[in-house]
């Protein structure tokens, strides 16, 4: 793939403090006309939309609670109403209960909601648990040529990634960049974070200093945005920058999402300072354990890693690993149940998942990357 970020200019957008200054207004006025008037879906859709940027930029869990509230409110107000059960299948997908999700859909359906509307929920459904991707692909482009909005295009580049499609997911990406109009730090910023997963996880080899350049483009656009801060620390801790993941991470070592903590207990580990690397860990440990207790789906594949390495309970990681498979069988899935067994020391079990990948997923470039594909008979 080639280096193109010195050549891509990137678009304005609004400032990311005060974007986020409206977006907590935004959530706020939307809660309000809620309870006075819980029959809204365009306030609703609106609320989830929201709470999802609490989630995914701020590492706020708590919105995924608010969200669950708000889908016992929409069924309930809306038994009757088509695009009532496509909100709450959206919100369903959002916690990962991807099978709740498909059986809102059936009922949305049955209702008479908006065909539009059910394929772009049934479309995230299927690319997320590694169903019927064929026919999702070729649903995905032809979206993203009729509406080459960053939305659809981002969504193509991401499908493209998880088929091992580099150079395609690359271009989408940037073309999703270069076709945005409507100047969200939020939507640019996530097309940034995705192009750094791209370079500095999905590659192989990765390219380090590249996906670096991305995450700082995200950060730039979003400065809280907690994911890019944590992926943009771990390439500064690979490297000894441990002042610079210090001084990403500081400003959000009360994040409620545990992969903060995590990563500060390894900087302090790694710096030799014991005591603080101990509270730190304590800390994600506890954060794991109440995040699985209230919603385990949406948290059992990151709470994977972090029970294997400094977690220390390869059971548990095994058991979680298979939760998310049997919950979404993608080839990380697999690759994530796989080394999980391994971990505890289950060689046959690694064995037939391995097997498993490979009539499943054999057929993708990815897998040709995939640890996986080495496998074979030689365990």
């Amino acid at each position: 793939m080639s280096v193109q970020h010195s050549v891509i200019a990137l678009p304005a957008a609004t400032d990311g403090a005060l974007a986020l200054i409206n977006h907590e207004s935004i959530l706020d006025r939307c809660w309000q006309t809620i309870d006075l008037h819980p029959d809204r879906l365009g306030i609703a859709a609106q609320l989830i939309d929201e709470e999802y940027r609490r989630s995914h930029f701020l590492g706020d869990a708590s919105a995924l609670d608010r969200l669950l509230t708000l889908s016992e409110t929409l069924l309930h107000e809306g038994a009757e109403v088509g695009e009532a059960y496509v909100l709450a299948a959206q919100i369903a997908s959002l916690v990962h209960k991807f099978d709740q999700a498909t059986q809102y859909l059936v009922q949305a359906k049955k209702l008479g909601a908006s065909a539009h509307t059910l394929l772009r929920q049934q479309l995230s459904i299927d690319h997320a648990i590694g169903h019927n991707w064929k026919d999702v692909f070729d649903t995905r482009l032809r979206l993203s040529v009729q509406s080459p909005n960053l939305q659809n295009l981002a969504a193509l580049g991401a499908l493209y990634a998880e088929m091992g499609l580099h150079q395609e997911a690359e271009d989408s990406y940037l073309r999703a960049i270069a076709e945005d109009r409507e100047h969200s730090p939020f939507s640019l910023a996530w097309a940034c974070f995705q192009l750094g997963v791209l370079y500095g996880e999905t590659l192989e080899p990765a390219q380090p200093a590249t996906a670096q350049y991305w995450y700082e483009q995200a950060l730039s656009y979003m400065p809280p945005y907690t994911h890019a801060r944590v992926h943009l620390a771990e390439l500064h801790l690979d490297t000894g920058r441990f002042d610079s993941a210090l001084k990403l991470l500081q400003p959000i070592k009360d994040s409620a999402d545990p992969e903060v903590s995590w990563r500060l207990a390894q900087l302090y580990e790694q710096t030799g300072q014991t005591h603080e690397a101990s509270h730190y860990l304590a800390r994600t440990q506890h954060i794991f354990e109440q995040l699985l207790t209230h919603h385990e789906l949406a948290f059992a594949d990151h709470a994977v890693d972090f029970y294997l390495q400094e977690g220390d309970d390869p059971d548990k990681a095994l058991r979680l690993a298979l939760l998310n498979l049997d919950n979404r069988a993608t080839l990380r899935a697999f690759e994530l149940s796989y080394e999980a067994a391994l971990g505890a020391r289950q060689t046959p079990l690694a064995q037939t998942l391995a097997d498993r990948a490979a009539a499943k997923w054999g057929h993708l470039l990815a897998f040709g990357h995939s640890a996986l594909k080495s496998v074979g008979s030689s365990i």
